[in-house]
């Protein structure tokens, strides 16, 4: 069968070594120590914090049908939240979410849906390799891959890459036929502040998009469906300010934050009892231009890039580019 290296765990890359199995022998190997990418969940005991995605509202048909399975089978749950808009301290719209369109979360955290999936792939005879990252690509077609540590990989027929377009290009050769392209698409930073309480937390909203300050997201991530532990904040900075400040010491990060929490939310960090930062360089993008293709296929050098930044920083774009990918390979593979 034809071998196919995927790089990352994110959505895009489970995705699509799902819509491989069984036409190809699918290896794929992942950085990072758990599957998900930006579908992540972080724990500070007692205090969970989904400090990535925070949600996703399935728009297309295709994304519903493949939530379903997971929504039956609790991994997937509907959270109804009490939403608010802010200008600054100001509230200035409250609704709760509904139907139009409904608000979907992993649980009991986001990370379940990518362990999920793994464990999915992996009954199926795809190889899953947490914790290991790819370093080098050489030869070509046939690839020969080979560890940050130097290890050796395997050799495959084909590689596909699901990082972000600036990773991507670290690691593909320069002759990438879509090299330009990948360099053009530059992703926003973030920064995620983890806030987590000893009493309870007395707010008019579950989840709220901020306006007028540096950050631009708060979630009561403890009010989400299907949490335990202690109450609890995420807290998203702009990418405009994270931008300008993604170098900058954590704890400056940290206490600046921190200080716009408390003017827009008025919530006294101070008096968290726990607080933790983390920080994506890689966590945003615009939509692309109308006709971009959901992903990037170089045949004469059997190499493809993929990923929610060919579309839009959205989860359901990663499933979208991942299904472009597979129906871009599809008539590529003997059989």
């Amino acid at each position: 069968m034809t071998r196919i290296a995927i790089i990352g765990a994110g959505l895009a890359g489970l995705v699509l070594a799902g819509a491989l199995a069984g036409r190809a022998a699918v290896t794929v190997f992942e950085k990072s120590p758990a599957p998900g990418g930006r579908m992540a969940t972080r724990r500070a005991e007692p205090f969970a914090f989904d400090h990535g995605a925070q949600f996703f509202a399935p728009r297309t048909q295709a994304f519903k049908d493949f939530l379903a399975p997971l929504v039956e089978a609790g991994v997937v749950r509907r959270w109804d939240a009490r939403f608010a808009e802010l200008d600054g301290p100001r509230v200035v719209a409250q609704r709760t979410w509904g139907d139009a369109p409904a608000h979907y979360i992993g649980a009991p955290g986001m990370r379940a849906v990518g362990v999920h999936l793994a464990q999915d792939l992996r009954a199926r005879g795809v190889e899953v390799h947490l914790g290991t990252r790819v370093g080098d690509l050489a030869g070509g077609p046939p690839w020969a891959l080979s560890g940050a540590d130097g290890s050796d990989l395997g050799t495959f027929d084909w590689v596909v890459t699901t990082t972000p377009p600036a990773q991507a290009l670290a690691l593909l050769p320069p002759a990438f036929a879509h090299a330009p392209t990948l360099a053009a698409r530059r992703m926003r930073a973030c920064f995620s502040l983890m806030l987590g309480f000893s009493g309870g937390l007395d707010l008019p909203f579950d989840a709220a998009l901020v306006k007028g300050a540096d950050i631009s997201w708060i979630s009561v991530n403890s009010a989400k469906p299907g949490r335990a532990g202690g109450p609890c904040l995420l807290v998203h900075a702009t990418n405009r300010w994270a931008d300008a400040h993604i170098d900058d010491d954590p704890g400056a990060v940290t206490a600046h934050l921190c200080a716009e929490v408390g003017r827009v939310a008025g919530v006294d960090a101070g008096g968290a009892a726990h607080v933790g930062l983390h920080a994506w360089r890689y966590a945003n993008i615009g939509k692309a231009g109308a006709g971009a293709p959901g992903a990037f296929v170089d045949p004469a050098l059997a190499l493809v890039a993929c990923g929610d930044w060919c579309i839009q920083g959205r989860v359901e774009a990663a499933f979208s580019s991942a299904r472009a990918a597979a129906h871009a390979l599809a008539p590529l593979l003997p059989g």
